[in-house]
C-alpha cells in the first residue's frame, strides 16, 4: 500500500505530508486548494517528466516527491526529485523480514502505477460486460447493484453499432466511472486514485458510488479528493477525511502537475490496457435530435450562430461564470454551447486548431475576473456529436462549461467591472445600488 507522501517545491506546496489509509482515504477540499496537484504529485513519480509542468521563465527550484509504500515484508521509498533542470530517479527498499529469500526478492514498483480517474477522461471507451461482471463479484447491495442495473439496461437497450446512448451529464459520469474502475479491477491495479470525485451528481447517486468504492477499497487502495461541495453527502462518522487548506499559488514554484496529461496520455495508456475489453463509446449528444435536460437555474444553453464560434463564447462566458459564482446557493451550474433553445443539438464546429485555442482563450478569459479565481472552479469540456447511426461527426462539439461554488465575501466581477448574477431565466447585469442592495441583504 501507498503509506505516505512528502512534496516540496511541487505546485503550491511548499513543504507538505500525508499518509493515507490501506483501504479508502477521502480528501476534501475547496476548489483552488491543491487537491489535483496532490495526486499529480503522486502520479509524477511514476511518469516523470511527461506528467510534470516546467516553468521556464520563474518559480522555486528544487522540487522533491517522496512516496513510501509499506509490502507484507518490506517498504520502498521512490523519489522523484528536479534541480537545476535536470529530474532524478531514486528507489530505496529496506526489509522487513529476517527471511533470507525476501531480502533477495526483486521489488518492481511499476507495479504499483495507479489508475488516474477524471473528468477529463471524458472520451474514453468501455465495456458494459465487463463492468456487469465487477459489479457482481463486488457483492454489493441489492439497493446498490439495482441502481446501477437500472442505468445499465437502459442504455444497453439504446445500443446502435458500437455506441450507448445517454441523456444527462450525471449518467455519463456514472457510466465513465463505471468503465475506469472495472479496467482498474480487470488489471488487478493496486492503487486507483480519482480527481474531483462526484462532479455535479445528487447527493443519492453520490452516496452509492461511495458504497461502490468502499467495496473496491478491499481490494485496491483508494485515494480520492474531492470539493468541499460533497462533504454534506459523506457519511461522516464511517469516514476518516482528510483537509486540504494550501493557499499556495500553483505557479509559485518551477514544478507542478501538468493537468492536460489527463486528458491525454492517460487516456491513451488506460486504453491500450492487456485486458479483453470490447471497446464502446457513450454518446450524449446527437445531431438535431431533442436533449432531454431542461434550462433553469443551475443549467443555461447557448445556440452558437455566425462564423466565428470562438468569439461567440468568449462574448459571454465570463459573464455567465460571474453570474453562477455570484449566486448565494452552494449549486453547481452548468453552461452548454451548441444547444438551442428549444433543447436541439447544434453543435458547435471547431476545427483542431480552434479546439486549443478556445480553451486557451477561456482561460485567459476567466483569469481576469475579480477578485481572481483558480481555475479548478470550472471546467471546460468538448464532447463529440454524433449522426443518428452513432458515427462521431468531424469538428463538431458541445462545449460544457461547469462553474464550481466558490464563496467569497465580495462581488465577482468580469474584466469590464461588470458584475452579473444567475437568474431562471439567464443572467441579470446589476446596476451600482442593486449590488449594494444585495450585499447589504446578505450581511
Amino acid at each position: 500500500m501507498l503509506e505516505k507522501i512528502m512534496i516540496n517545491n511541487f505546485g503550491s506546496f511548499e513543504t507538505f505530508e500525508m499518509k493515507f489509509n490501506k483501504d479508502i482515504t477521502v480528501i476534501v477540499g475547496r476548489n483552488g486548494s491543491g487537491k489535483t496537484q496532490l495526486l499529480g504529485a503522486i502520479a509524477a513519480v511514476f511518469y516523470g517528466r511527461e506528467s510534470i509542468r516546467v516553468n521556464s521563465t520563474s518559480g522555486i527550484d528544487n522540487m522533491h516527491i517522496s512516496l513510501k509504500f509499506k509490502l507484507s515484508d518490506s517498504q520502498i521509498e521512490v523519489i522523484r526529485s528536479y534541480s537545476n533542470g535536470i529530474f532524478y530517479f531514486e528507489n530505496f527498499t529496506r526489509c522487513l523480514s529476517s527471511n533470507r529469500i525476501s531480502h533477495l526478492r526483486n521489488i518492481d514498483i511499476v507495479e504499483y502505477e495507479p489508475i488516474i480517474i477524471s473528468y477529463k477522461n471524458n472520451s474514453l471507451e468501455f465495456d458494459i460486460d465487463i463492468i456487469k461482471k465487477h459489479l457482481f463479484q463486488l457483492k454489493l447491495e441489492s439497493d446498490i447493484i439495482d441502481f446501477f442495473l437500472e442505468i445499465i439496461n437502459r442504455v444497453e437497450k439504446t445500443k446502435v453499432k458500437n455506441a450507448y446512448r445517454i441523456y444527462s451529464g450525471g449518467e455519463r459520469y456514472i457510466l465513465e466511472l463505471l468503465g475506469q474502475l472495472s479496467i482498474a479491477l480487470e488489471d488487478k491495479r493496486k492503487i486507483i486514485l480519482i480527481d474531483e470525485f462526484g462532479g455535479d451528481l445528487d447527493s443519492n447517486s453520490f452516496s452509492i458510488l461511495m458504497s461502490l468504492l468502499d467495496s473496491i477499497s478491499r481490494k485496491i487502495q483508494v485515494i480520492i479528493v474531492m470539493s468541499s461541495y460533497h462533504v454534506h453527502s459523506l457519511k461522516l462518522e464511517k469516514k476518516s477525511i482528510e483537509l486540504l487548506h494550501v493557499t499556495n499559488p500553483s505557479d509559485r514554484n518551477k514544478c507542478g502537475f501538468k493537468y492536460d496529461f489527463l486528458d491525454s496520455i492517460l487516456s491513451t495508456r488506460i486504453q491500450s490496457s492487456d485486458s479483453p475489453i470490447t471497446k464502446n463509446k457513450i454518446v450524449q449528444y446527437v445531431m438535431n435530435s431533442k436533449i432531454k435536460l431542461e434550462e433553469n437555474i443551475d443549467m443555461e444553453f447557448k445556440e452558437v450562430k455566425g462564423i466565428n464560434s470562438i468569439d461567440s463564447i468568449l462574448s459571454t462566458v465570463d459573464q455567465y461564470v460571474v453570474a453562477y459564482l455570484n449566486i448565494k446557493r452552494n449549486i453547481i451550474g452548468k453552461v452548454l454551447w451548441g444547444i438551442s433553445d428549444d433543447r436541439t443539438v447544434m453543435g458547435v464546429k471547431l476545427a483542431y486548431s480552434e479546439r486549443d485555442k478556445l480553451r486557451r482563450d477561456v482561460v485567459n478569459k476567466l483569469s481576469q475576473i475579480s477578485p481572481p479565481v483558480p481555475s479548478q472552479v470550472y471546467s471546460i469540456l468538448l464532447v463529440e456529436v454524433y449522426d443518428e447511426d452513432m458515427k462521431v461527426l468531424e469538428d463538431k462539439y458541445i462545449v460544457e462549461v461547469t462553474v464550481y461554488p466558490y464563496s467569497s465575501e465580495y462581488f465577482f466581477s468580469t474584466g469590464k467591472d461588470e458584475v452579473y448574477i444567475k437568474t431562471d431565466g439567464g443572467k441579470r447585469k446589476l446596476k451600482t445600488h442593486e449590488i449594494q442592495i444585495e450585499l447589504k441583504s446578505r450581511r
